[in-house]
């Protein structure tokens, strides 16, 4: 597959809202500097952020609003802006809202290789083919034998009571930033949640207490499709070096690999750091990087 086949095959989907709007714009700076124009961009949004982050599209980046790519009425309800109601007024977390939006990338783009991009990533160098294709499939990020135990247990478990599968640790971990789907594969995913629990799919996955949306696509892609047959391959390296906890923000710097860097770095949002913060961090891995 050559270069000109990536960048208009590949579609990246973002979804953030109001609190992370700045480091948003830091992301699509990055974008832009990054990635070639060809390959298709969208952020989506809740409805009463879509004025502010409507700023932030151009030639090849969208935005849209969630409430527009939802399989149903939901609302947002206006005062408790963490949870939502269905279409039969069923609560629903924000944290499961996520996982119902991201499970709707298919109908913001045609394209069948899908890149999930977290508003608090910034790409460091341009997208290479080789991160995430190997003769024509698409990488999946897997890790044999990784978190099996604790909150992970609890997501392998929810994926294989909404595939019909025995619910257990399913043998490998498949959550990490720049994840990648295709996008057949995500609608034969729901039409197969569909098929197991007799119900739509949104209200299988969003009236659970929790899910993960990369571990429950995951397991549908090697445990039910077969890995050999979803046009992906397996793949565990991080393509992503990501700082969660402010107090390693030392071993952030030095553990990075400079020579042979990974695309994109996270700065977990949540962590405290400001834009002074990010802003010197930032300075330091793409000084390094220059020296490298």
């Amino acid at each position: 597959m050559s270069a000109v086949d990536l960048n208009g095959q590949v579609a990246m989907v973002i979804c953030s809202y109001r609190p992370d709007y700045e480091r948003c714009v830091r992301l699509c700076a990055s974008l832009d500097e990054s990635v070639s124009p060809e390959v298709s961009q969208t952020i989506i949004v809740p409805d009463r952020d879509s004025k502010q982050f409507a700023q932030l599209a151009s030639a090849s980046r969208k935005v849209v609003s969630t409430e527009d790519i939802l399989p149903a009425r939901f609302i947002h309800l206006p005062l408790l802006k963490k949870w939502w109601l269905d279409n039969a007024l069923w609560p629903v977390r924000g944290w499961m809202m996520q996982q119902v939006t991201k499970m709707c990338a298919d109908v913001v783009t045609e394209r069948e290789n899908i890149i999930f991009v977290d508003s608090d990533i910034e790409f460091i160098k341009p997208l290479q083919q080789e991160r995430f294709f190997s003769e024509g499939a698409l990488r999946l990020h897997r890790k044999p034998l990784h978190r099996s135990d604790g909150v992970h247990l609890q997501w392998h478990h929810a994926a294989g009571e909404l595939l019909g599968l025995e619910p257990g640790y399913f043998g490998s971990d498949y959550i990490g930033p720049l994840a990648t789907w295709k996008r057949s594969n995500l609608i034969q995913l729901k039409h197969h949640i569909e098929d197991v629990r007799q119900r739509p799919w949104h209200e299988s996955v969003g009236r659970r207490v929790t899910v993960s949306e990369y571990t429950l696509y995951g397991v549908f892609v090697e445990h039910v499709l077969g890995i050999e047959k979803s046009g992906h391959f397996p793949n565990a390296d991080d393509v992503c070096h990501c700082l969660w906890f402010e107090d390693d923000t030392e071993k952030f710097l030095t553990e990075f690999d400079y020579a042979d860097s990974p695309q994109a770095v996270l700065l977990q949002s949540n962590i405290g750091l400001n834009p002074g913060d990010i802003n010197a961090l930032m300075g330091q891995v793409r000084q390094s990087l220059a020296r490298a």
